[in-house]
């Protein structure tokens, strides 16, 4: 076809993406290397990363585009990693080429090997080599270039194919990642061409060995015959022997041999020199043989592990897509059936609220939804230790909704609860937990169905419920009360709306009401109030609720539309102030006086026009109130004559007098205070007490500082900041108190220094009436975990809780009953102490050292660094008088317990005791007692009766006769010789019955082992049936045992026991060995003859 026609024509072409289509206008005569140009121009997609699929298959580079009017191709764009495995291939099939090249190679090798053969076998010819005309070409070395211009070239260039193929297929292995699903298929083909290839190379290796094996034994046979040559003609010392002064003719002659000589010479040198270079070759290829066989090896082990671990990702993702596809049609049913379940309760709660709007408006109905006319539900806690109330909760709800034992209520632990509190949150409650009680009649999941049925009713009821709490805040017009609430089966606290409530029962109670929609946890919080206004396009003016001074004020135009804003104020108290100077003097001390601190919350932080924010801070009472009357100059007083009472916080100096400066701070994100430029403040009287900010930017929170008029800007951020942070804090006090009537039970009290007094009183009331321990002041944070740690000789006697919050409005506390850890320590004091810790934990100042493994004195510090650690805040010390030491106890006699070895044990021995009289000690006597030890008993029972003595002498006896010796004949012996032969016949009648027992027993036992074998042995264990014909075992009996039990050793087993058991006395092992040789079983008999004879 002729291309050149096609030239300017064109035609469209629909290229389909992942994401989208795309049609490229290209040439008639264009290629797909043209088209890839073309969408690179158009979509910046490199060429390299481009495959264009045409019914499923990839065009290549250079191939030509299809001549259809409508052609539509698919493009499927490259990774990196994909573009360089597409490189490897195309460099393995070059490879693979010149592989088959060097096996063409190896046939000129092996020729090559040929001919050197050959010309080993001529060279016979260097014996005749001397007399030859042309001794050049006679005696001239075999010459091994065909080795440096053909086995040296081969070998390099086949190693650094390989090399390079090696090295390519490693990189992109190790960049590659098994587990990206979508390069599978490419690491399954890679590790295929890894494996033909060393299984190539191994069968090339293996040519060229046997090459270099046939090639030196060529050259050692030809070095060799050389050798031998030389040495069978007695060249050497021929050559060696000097020349003499002849004729003319010998001289030529001997001139013309020496020539020669020298030429074999010559020869013989060049044949050694060129075989060492070929020695020195073949060593190499060995080497380089061997270790080319040892990459081929560990790169078919990575080649197999490759492919294990591509098999396994395969399977991996094939199970993982099997198990998501699961997860999604499970995912899929329970939203469709929660969707219907939903839509139903949708439907039922628009047709109640429907029916409930028609009667909502009456009288009748706003009594009945009224919660003063429901049913109220009283709940009280059994140790409320927080806050001490007569009851935990109340709760009101619709008559039928719920009963008095549906809810059950407990106590939460504050820090168990989880409950945040913020830097302004006080909590003035009990947490409590409302749910659902468990039926009495259900257990399990019964109990689960009905609590979770009560669950549903209380959330779907028509009004929600009144839960009416107890509180215990105190007046504050600054702060409010809201009600926290985490509903059942979820983690996060929710603020609801509360009011303050009134009920007729409960007249002397704090109550607050809330509404929620299910029950759940709760807790009551103090919290700063909040002001919600709302400014219109006119502007206006509005005041706060807990400061009337404070006003915020806006111009008609600053506003589009309606806008919603809230506002908070946390006042600053001249008390406040006052003790800050006090505790941080050099922080504090140029501080005059602090106006609230205001938070604005609009809802954008930029205004169109300014506004104004009237705030209130106290003037500065230092300065002269009275005008200066007219004293003469030098009548005037030095000082002021003034009580220093009428200056205010501070004393009275000229510096005050002078002035003092205004610092507007603002709150960034980071929790410090900065002096801003943003905002600017003029004052609005003479007083200077109102001042008048106007900003466009809504800080989070803005403050004015009233200060000497030399503080600078950055020492009224530190006074700020020191101020913020002791706002947030609490003063307070450890007190540690005893009873009087018990030291052991004690108290630990974390108490505010305001209310120290009033918590003294409440602890005598209740009977901690001893000195009491009372550690400095310390700040502690509202809802800060106090760990209480003992150190010394005291520690609690019982299992408590030694980590409790601090919450200023309810008690932290814990009673406990302590004891001394070592009795018998601390002889010089007259009491045991020990020392309680207070710990709390913050941010610690640590020393940063270069080298931590060097002494303390010679590391070099780096700088500071805050790490959080525990804080001890105090140690106080705890003394727990001695008690009263205790009269010496009566020695304890150890308890001889007697092990029987025989006829005599325990029993006999008692018997004996009774039985004897005063001749025991005669009896003793003759038994070897010692008199030192009959001593001894007599002196242990004085005025007792004989009987525990002569059990005791008997016993010694006992207990050192040696095991050896016969105990009964000894002591028949020595009661034969006191003459209590009545006593003689006892002992007798004991052996006998004795060995009866043990005769018994040992039948028994071998009764047991007989039993055994016959089960193991393969004759017993098939011919069981024959046995127990023989040995009389029912037939009833064999088919119980062959029902009962499938295993045949047991049946055997159990045959035999039926046998002993119907038997009785007559069943022995003799008996079984007769029965046995009745059924001919000789082997088996000649073991059971053995064991009864052993």
């Amino acid at each position: 076809m002729d291309t050149g026609s096609k030239e300017g024509q064109t035609r469209m072409i629909h290229v389909q993406t992942e994401t989208k289509n795309l049609d490229i206008s290209v040439d008639l005569a264009c290629n797909v290397q043209g088209l890839k140009e073309s969408i690179e121009e158009v979509e910046g997609i490199p060429v390299q990363q481009q495959g264009i699929i045409l019914n499923g298959k990839e065009l290549n580079h250079g191939e030509d585009l299809p001549q259809q009017d409508e052609l539509t191709l698919q493009l499927v764009v490259k990774s990196e990693s994909n573009v360089k495995e597409s490189a490897a291939e195309a460099a393995e099939e070059e490879y693979t080429e010149a592989d088959f090249e060097d096996s063409t190679s190896l046939d000129k090798v092996d020729s090559a090997n040929q001919d050197l053969k050959e010309k080993d076998n001529e060279t016979a010819s260097v014996n005749t080599g001397l007399d030859s005309p042309n001794p050049q070409k006679a005696g001239s070395p075999i010459s091994v270039a065909f080795l440096d211009d053909g086995v040296d070239s081969l070998i390099s260039d086949h190693y650094q194919t390989l090399t390079d193929m090696l090295s390519k297929r490693e990189e992109e292995l190790a960049s590659g990642h098994f587990k990206s699903y979508t390069q599978l298929s490419v690491l399954q083909q890679t590790a295929n061409h890894i494996s033909s290839h060393m299984k190539h190379n191994e069968d090339f290796l293996s040519k060229m060995s046997k090459a270099l094996e046939i090639t030196m034994n060529s050259l050692s046979k030809l070095n060799k015959r050389i050798i031998n040559k030389i040495e069978e003609e007695h060249l050497q010392t021929w050559l060696s022997t000097p020349i003499t002064s002849q004729d003319a003719s010998e001289q030529s002659k001997s001139r013309d041999l020496m020539a020669k000589a020298a030429e074999l010479r010559e020869a013989v040198a060049a044949s050694e020199l060129q075989f060492a270079a070929v020695t020195k070759l073949c060593a190499e290829m060995e080497v380089n043989t061997a270790e080319a066989q040892q990459m081929a090896i560990d790169a078919r082990i990575a080649a197999e592990e490759a492919a294990r671990k591509v098999e396994e990702a395969e399977k991996a993702a094939r199970e993982k897509a099997r198990i998501e596809e699961e997860k999604r049609q499970k995912a899929k049913e329970l939203e469709k059936r929660q969707q219907e379940e939903e839509r139903i309760r949708l439907e039922k709660e628009a047709k109640r609220k429907a029916e409930m709007a028609e009667l909502k408006g009456t009288p009748e109905e706003q009594e009945r939804i009224n919660p003063a006319n429901w049913p109220t539900y009283t709940y009280r806690l059994q140790n409320a230790n927080d806050f001490d109330a007569s009851y935990s909760c109340i709760i009101r709800a619709l008559p039928g909704v719920l009963a008095q034992d549906d809810v059950t209520v407990t106590k939460v632990y504050q820090l168990e609860s989880k409950l945040q509190l913020e830097n302004n949150d006080e909590l003035i409650s009990n947490i409590i937990q409302l749910k659902p009680s468990l039926s009495s009649d259900g257990d399990g999941d019964d109990a689960s169905i009905s609590s979770r049925s009560l669950e549903n009713i209380v959330a779907s009821s028509e009004e929600p419920l009144s839960v009416l709490l107890p509180h215990c805040a105190p007046r504050n017009t600054s702060k409010e009360i809201i009600v926290l609430w985490k509903p059942l089966h979820s983690l996060t606290w929710q603020a609801i709306d509360a009011k303050d409530c009134n009920i007729e029962s409960v007249k002397d109670a704090k109550l607050v009401e809330c509404r929620p929609t299910g029950l759940g946890v709760f807790a009551v919080v103090h919290r700063l109030k909040t002001d919600k206004f709302a400014f219109t396009k006119k502007g206006g003016k509005v005041f706060s609720t807990v400061d009337g001074r404070l006003c915020v004020q806006c111009r008609p135009g600053a506003f589009r539309v309606n806008t919603p804003f809230s506002m908070q104020i946390q006042p600053v108290e001249l008390a406040s102030v006052s003790d800050v100077k006090v505790r941080f003097p050099d922080e504090c001390s140029d501080l005059i006086s602090s106006s609230p601190i205001v938070s604005l919350q609009f809802p954008s932080s930029k205004l169109n026009r300014p506004i104004s924010i009237i705030t209130p801070i106290p003037a500065n009472s230092a300065k002269p109130k009275r005008p200066v009357t007219a004293v003469p100059e030098k009548e005037k007083p030095k000082s002021s004559s003034r009580p220093a009472s009428a200056f205010g916080l501070g004393s009275y100096s000229k510096e005050e007098e002078e002035g003092d400066n205004l610092h507007l701070l603002a709150l960034t994100n980071n929790g410090y205070w900065i002096v801003t430029d943003e905002m600017e403040f003029t004052p609005q009287n003479k007083k200077g007490d109102l001042i008048s900010v106007n900003t466009t930017v809504i800080p989070n929170k803005y403050w004015l500082l009233r200060t000497k008029a030399s503080t600078s800007s950055t020492k009224a951020e530190l006074i700020a900041n020191t101020l913020y942070d002791y706002l947030h804090k609490r003063v307070v006090q450890f007190i540690i108190k005893q009873k009087g009537d018990d030291p052991t039970d004690i108290v630990l009290v974390c108490t505010p220094t305001l209310k120290f007094d009033r918590t003294v009183r409440r602890l005598e009331d209740e009977g901690y009436s001893e000195a009491m321990k009372l550690s400095p002041e310390v700040f502690v944070r509202e809802g800060q975990k106090i760990e209480i740690k003992f150190r010394g000789n005291l520690q609690p006697d019982e299992d408590v809780d030694l980590v409790l919050p601090y919450n200023s409005h309810l008690k932290t506390q814990v009673n406990m009953y302590i004891a001394e850890i070592d009795k018998y320590a601390q002889k010089s004091f007259s009491s045991y102490r020990g020392f309680a810790q207070f710990y709390v934990e913050g941010l610690v100042t640590r020393e940063i050292y270069e080298d931590n493994d060097k002494k303390r004195g010679d590391r070099k510090s780096l700088g500071t660094e805050e790490v959080w650690d525990t804080i001890m805040l105090s140690e106080l010390l705890i003394s727990l008088p001695k008690p009263e030491p205790e009269a010496p106890k009566p020695l304890k006699k150890a308890k001889i317990n007697l092990v029987s070895e025989g006829p005599i044990d325990d029993n006999l021995l008692k018997q004996l005791s009774g039985d004897l009289g005063d001749e025991w000690k005669m009896l003793a006597t003759h038994l070897n007692v010692k008199k030192t030890r009959i001593q001894s008993i007599m002196r242990n029972h004085v005025n007792c009766e004989n009987e525990p003595a002569i059990y005791e002498m008997l016993l010694t006896w006992v207990k050192r006769v040696p095991r050896s010796l016969d105990k009964v004949k000894v002591l028949c012996d020595a009661l034969r010789a006191v003459g209590r032969l009545d006593l003689v016949e006892d002992v007798r009648d004991k052996e006998y019955d004795y060995k009866e027992l043990r005769a018994e027993q040992l039948k028994e036992n071998l009764l047991k082992v007989i039993f055994v074998k016959i089960a193991q042995h393969p004759a017993g264990l098939t011919r069981y049936g024959e046995i127990a014909a023989v040995l009389k075992v029912s037939d009833e009996e064999l088919r119980n045992i062959e029902n009962e039990y499938s295993n045949g050793r047991e049946r055997c087993i159990k045959m035999l026991e039926s046998w002993r058991n119907e038997a009785g006395e007559s069943a022995s092992p003799n008996t079984l060995l007769r029965a046995v040789k009745y059924l001919r079983l000789t082997d088996l008999a000649g073991e059971i003859r053995r064991m009864i004879t052993y």
